[in-house]
């Protein structure tokens, strides 16, 4: 077994071949969920490795809001700031 398949993140499948034989197949595990960048809540998105995410269409890759990478209380909060700040000038 090579050493990169040694590690214990990967998830070892045994399988039956039809010629009887036991062969393991080997399974990445799925990334951890996208957090917050404020308060480090779950964000709920594909979870999906870079090579994955890439065969997906455009529309499911990332949120269609501003700040896809807050979660939408967050979001709120941000644009709120942002207004106030531009009417106090």
């Amino acid at each position: 077994m090579r050493r990169a398949l040694r590690s214990t993140k990967i998830k070892k499948i045994v399988k039956r071949t039809p010629g009887n034989r036991l062969t393991i197949h080997f399974r990445k595990p799925k990334p951890n969920y996208a957090h917050c960048g404020i308060c480090g809540k779950k964000i709920v998105r594909a979870r999906l490795r870079a090579s994955e995410i890439r065969k997906l269409p455009k529309v499911q890759r990332r949120p269609e809001r501003p700040f896809p990478e807050l979660c939408p209380k967050c979001m709120r909060e941000k644009i709120k700031a942002m207004i106030r700040a531009v009417v106090k000038i």
